[in-house]
């Protein structure tokens, strides 16, 4: 338990870390442009830590999913496969546009 404990720790801090390198800079012709002040707000801060928290979330319930799947505690039908599979190219089609 203390290692899915760490593993959940380390992944929130390498999520949030992640979020927070990419907010950090952006680049454009001149070369990269680092935004140090709006970075170290605190609303940037909170939402780049909500986001990391959402994100270990989802991959906590998706771990307890996939171990009561192999587990078979639950089952699965085809059609709830598809409409996953269905939802899936929703919102890549949703993020693409």
């Amino acid at each position: 338990m203390a290692l899915k404990r760490k593993q959940l720790a380390l992944i929130f801090l390498l999520l949030w870390f992640h979020v927070s390198l990419l907010d950090l800079f952006f680049v454009n012709f001149s070369g990269p442009v680092f935004l140090w002040a709006e970075n170290l707000k605190t609303v940037t801060l909170v939402t780049h830590f909500m986001i990391a928290l959402v994100a270990t979330g989802m991959f906590w319930l998706i771990a307890q999913l996939k171990q009561h799947y192999q587990a078979r505690k639950i089952q699965v039908s085809e059609k709830v496969w598809a409409l996953c599979s269905l939802l899936l190219l929703l919102s890549i089609g949703f993020l693409l546009t």
